[in-house]
């Protein structure tokens, strides 16, 4: 579906060993421990300590508090390839990208913007014919910022066709076990990533649309703001 994750995801850390064990909301054959010790109902530090020096970052980390662990998504992707998430209890989630037993890269993402959609919002925003501007698939999303500085931000379509003014969303379905339940519950997601440069930086900041059915009546729209980070940056316990 993705082709490889290696081209939609770039990868940012180096492949690393599979061990036999899996721990509580992973996939058969990962593990806690290959995942820097990230776990369900565990709690994690993560140091972004230069991302603080840029001003046109519309993300911005500046806790340096342990998070619990509340929740760990997983998307099979197949032919091997998965993604984990770690939502945390600040409003964020932690996300592993998998292939064949190896992590290919972490991206931190935050729930920047959440629009809470009827059932026929939902439906018109991924099946209808008149595609707004700004929408999921566009070509181009400008994205507002939410703190009081008026100032905008213009992200660049990274999944299908560049010569296509708007594409299809990428539709997979995520598992997700929260530390408040044992039953496991499913959530459709109809997402497409973007990314930017920010500005005298090297680093990509990344805006991910996402339109989601979470299977019990709820219809979100969610623009979650990312950026990616290195396993050195992950103190898990």
């Amino acid at each position: 579906m993705f082709k490889t994750l290696k081209t939609l995801f770039r990868a940012t850390t180096a492949p690393q060993e599979q061990p036999s064990q899996t721990s509580p909301g992973l996939p058969i054959g990962i593990s806690s421990e290959m995942l820097e010790g990230l776990r369900l109902d565990g709690r994690v530090n993560i140091k972004l300590i230069g991302l603080r020096a840029h001003q046109d970052a519309l993300f911005s980390w500046d806790d340096d508090a342990y998070h619990h662990i509340a929740a760990v998504g997983h998307v099979d992707l197949g032919q091997g390839a998965h993604l984990v998430r770690f939502y945390l209890d600040n409003d964020t989630w932690l996300q592993a990208n998998i292939e064949h037993g190896q992590v290919l890269e972490y991206k931190l993402f935050d729930f920047y913007r959440v629009a809470h959609l009827s059932d026929a919002e939902f439906d018109s925003m991924i099946n209808g014919e008149d595609k707004k501007p700004d929408s999921i698939g566009a070509h181009t999303v400008t994205l507002a910022a939410t703190s009081e500085e008026a100032r905008t931000c213009t992200y660049q379509r990274v999944w299908g066709n560049s010569d296509s003014l708007w594409s299809p969303p990428v539709v997979f379905e995520e598992q997700v076990m929260t530390t408040e339940s044992v039953m496991t519950r499913y959530v459709t997601h109809h997402v497409m990533l973007y990314e930017r440069t920010i500005e005298d930086s090297e680093r990509m900041e990344y805006l991910l649309l996402s339109a989601e059915n979470d299977g019990e009546g709820g219809y979100m729209l969610v623009q979650n703001v990312g950026v990616d980070i290195a396993s050195v940056d992950i103190d898990a316990i």
